[in-house]
């Protein structure tokens, strides 16, 4: 007769709520490792941002994603207490709300895309397998990494050097959307679901496969059996930090599998020009390329944002601000914990602004702040590049904050900043 080991759910509680603080706020030790040998522009910034996220225990990326779980229970398990996956969107809400990270979560897709205010429900892939034990894979998932999530179906008879070659276009058009340098996860095999759940997973936990590819300091793979007459391959980006965390669960206890380092401060040194938010004459005197410290005042604008803003305009409707000579940054910030001014704070994808914003550079936008490159040319307006993933070192460049409208759009709300050598690379669209 075997005997079964009861499990409470309440221990698995326990542990995805740590996880989930050990992913957001520590990046993991081999990570840091590889990245100091990577060259890379930002490397610096990314390492000083590691040391900021762990002294202060706050979120690496303002962007504190979608909580993804691989969950492997043994069969020889019996449960008790609450429902599994009850404990662990518990579990999800509590420490979104506790340690004060952005909840990024809508209640649905299409149809109601109001903030769900509490990040939940993860999104949970549940495999029982033989054994007493439970295994807990956990990450992180920001959007502008995982919209650059690619799928193709392969010919069956396609080999290895093709599907690498996808690999590479798909990092190259992520670009800094991804914030690289970029980790690629490769999922092969199944259907078309399968890949993209083995590509997720290859991310934290996949095959190292040996090749080079710009701006992508490890490419991992998982495979799987597949039809004849099928190759589906999914291809999931993820960013620099590449947050996960590990824990078995087993005799009641919790064992977690990563051993948290401790980082030293760096100091980074620059020779950026300072230039000043109301000098409108230096600003737009500045060329393509230069690198800027900005200090002054800007306003925190993004999706939602751009959107009731442009619906307003068509509308002829009194704005809430006159973007008259304003500088629009393409953030949602964490929200702010005792003692902080704003929580970690950093720039997103700016092409999905592109569609609003001529309408905006139209009312008086003098610039804008975003990570990545535009889709639209030809306004021969400014843009300043912010390097994503960096959101403590940012955070630190930020004096003063002013909510000033769209309150109920949370993250998503209207913020005025007071910034001070915010560092920022320019580019004229």
């Amino acid at each position: 007769m075997v005997l079964k080991q009861n499990v409470n759910t309440e221990i698995i509680y326990k542990a995805v709520y740590n996880l989930i603080e050990i992913a957001n706020t520590n990046l993991p030790g081999n990570i840091y490792s590889k990245l100091s040998e990577f060259n890379y522009s930002g490397k610096e910034n990314i390492l000083k941002n590691a040391y900021i996220a762990q002294k202060n225990m706050r979120p690496l990326c303002q962007d504190t994603g979608q909580v993804v779980i691989f969950l492997e229970a043994g069969q020889d398990i019996i449960f008790s207490g609450n429902y599994i996956e009850d404990e662990i969107n518990r579990a999800v809400s509590d420490c979104y709300k506790n340690k004060f990270y952005r909840k990024s979560t809508v209640k649905d897709a299409i149809f109601n895309r109001a903030n769900k205010e509490d990040n939940t429900p993860a999104i949970i892939h549940t495999k029982i397998v033989k054994g007493d034990e439970i295994n807990i894979l956990l990450g992180i998932k920001g959007g502008g990494a995982e919209n650059m999530t690619t799928l193709k179906m392969f010919n069956p008879t396609a080999d290895f050097n093709e599907i690498m070659d996808y690999a590479k276009e798909c990092a190259i058009n992520a670009g800094e959307n991804a914030c690289p340098p970029m980790t690629i996860g490769i999922g092969a095999g199944g259907c078309a679901e399968t890949a993209a759940i083995l590509a997720k997973k290859a991310l934290f936990a996949g095959d190292i496969v040996d090749i080079e590819i710009p701006n992508v300091f490890e490419t991992k793979i998982l495979t799987a059996p597949t039809h004849i007459a099928c190759l589906p391959v999914c291809i999931n980006l993820s960013c620099h930090s590449l947050r996960h965390a590990n824990a078995k669960i087993t005799d009641g206890k919790i064992l977690y599998k990563d051993k948290i380092q401790k980082y030293k401060d760096i100091e980074i040194k620059t020779d950026a020009k300072e230039i000043y938010t109301s000098d409108i004459e230096a600003l737009n005197s500045l060329q393509s390329g230069e690198n800027i410290l900005l200090t002054g005042t800007i306003f925190t604008a993004r999706d939602a944002a751009h959107k009731r803003l442009v619906e307003m305009i068509k509308e002829n409707k009194i704005l809430p601000l006159d973007l008259s000579g304003k500088i629009l940054f393409y953030a949602g910030p964490c929200p702010a914990k005792e003692g902080e001014i704003i929580g970690p704070v950093g720039p997103t994808t700016s092409k999905r602004m592109d569609k609003f914003a001529p309408v905006l550079y139209e009312k008086g936008v003098i610039a804008t702040i975003g990570k990545g490159d535009r889709t639209i040319k030809g306004l021969n307006k400014l843009y300043l590049k912010a390097q994503g993933g960096i959101a403590c070192v940012l955070q630190q460049c930020i004096k003063k904050c002013e909510i000033i409208c769209f309150e109920d759009l949370g993250a998503e709300a209207i913020y005025k900043l007071e910034i001070e050598k915010m560092p920022l690379k320019t580019m004229w669209i």
